[in-house]
C-alpha cells in the first residue's frame, strides 16, 4: 500500500513540473549563402529540348562526305559531257549535319532524248552512272522488249534530299543526302505507256522482264541497287546508288 502512494506521488510530482526553458533559436544563414536554386524550366522547353535532334554533334561532323577530289570531278565532268548527257552545274548543297553536296549536277537527260522529270540533283559520280546505265542497259533492253517504242522519260521520285534512311527519325544519313542516290518511279515510252516500278517477282510478260534485266544490270554501274520489293520501303520504286564500301563491295537486291 505504501509503494503504490509514492508511485502516485510521483507520477503527479513528474507531470506537474514546468518543462524546461526553450533555449534560443540561432539565426537562419543569410540568404546569400544558400546555394542557388535553378528555376525550373517551362513545360514545353524542356520537351524540346529532349526530343530536339542534334544538327552539329560530332557523329554527324564526322559522317559528313570527303570533300571532292578535284582531278576525279573534272575527269567525271568530263566524261559526263562526252556522254552526251544534258546537265548543269549548280550551287553546292550546304545542309544542316551529315546532308550536303559539294559540287552538284542537275541532270535533265541521261542521254540524248530520254528526259530526267523532274531534273535530278546528284553528285557528278551518279549522274554518270545514269547516264551509262540509260545508254547500255535501258535503251537496248527496251529495244530488245518492246521493238514498236521508245524511251522517253525516267521518273525521278527522289534525288538529293536531306534526310536519313527510309526517312527514319534517327540513325544514319541516307545516300540521297550526299547526292549519290535516286529513285525511278517508272519508265515511259513514245507511245503513251508508262511501266511503274513495282513487285514483279517471276512475272513471266515482257514488262517483268524488262524490269528485272535493267535492275540487274544497273549493278554494274551503282554499288546499291534495291528493286521493287526488295524491303518495305522499297515497294514502287528502284533505287540506285554509288556508296563507296571497302573493297568494292555491292549490294544489289
Amino acid at each position: 500500500m505504501f509503494k503504490a502512494v509514492f508511485a502516485l506521488a510521483a507520477i503527479v510530482l513528474f507531470t506537474s513540473a514546468a518543462p524546461p526553458p526553450v533555449g534560443p533559436v540561432p539565426p537562419a544563414k543569410p540568404a546569400k549563402d544558400a546555394p542557388p536554386v535553378p528555376e525550373p524550366k517551362p513545360q514545353a522547353e524542356a520537351a524540346a529540348a529532349e526530343t530536339a535532334p542534334s544538327v552539329s554533334g560530332k557523329d554527324d561532323e564526322a559522317d559528313r562526305p570527303a570533300p571532292e577530289d578535284p582531278a576525279e570531278l573534272a575527269a567525271c565532268l568530263k566524261a559526263l559531257t562526252e556522254s552526251g548527257a544534258t546537265f548543269k552545274t549548280v550551287a553546292s548543297k550546304e545542309d544542316a549535319g551529315a546532308c550536303g553536296i559539294e559540287q552538284p549536277v542537275e541532270l535533265s537527260a541521261p542521254v540524248p532524248g530520254v528526259q530526267v522529270e523532274p531534273p535530278a540533283v546528284l553528285r557528278c559520280a551518279a549522274a554518270l552512272g545514269m547516264a551509262e546505265w540509260t545508254r547500255d542497259v535501258v535503251l537496248p533492253a527496251a529495244r530488245r522488249a518492246f521493238p514498236d517504242r521508245q524511251v522517253k522519260t525516267l521518273a525521278n521520285a527522289s534525288s538529293y534530299i536531306c534526310r536519313n534512311r527510309n526517312s527514319a527519325d534517327t540513325g544514319k544519313v541516307s545516300e540521297h543526302a550526299r547526292g549519290n542516290a535516286i529513285d525511278i518511279s517508272a519508265i515511259a515510252f513514245s507511245n503513251g505507256v508508262s511501266l511503274p516500278m513495282k513487285p514483279r517477282g517471276e512475272d513471266g510478260d515482257m514488262d517483268g522482264a524488262f524490269q528485272r534485266s535493267v535492275a540487274t544490270a544497273a549493278c554494274l554501274y551503282f554499288t546499291t541497287v534495291l528493286s521493287p520489293g526488295s524491303d518495305a520501303t522499297h515497294q514502287d520504286h528502284l533505287h540506285l546508288d554509288v556508296l563507296k564500301r571497302r573493297g568494292g563491295f555491292r549490294y544489289c537486291r
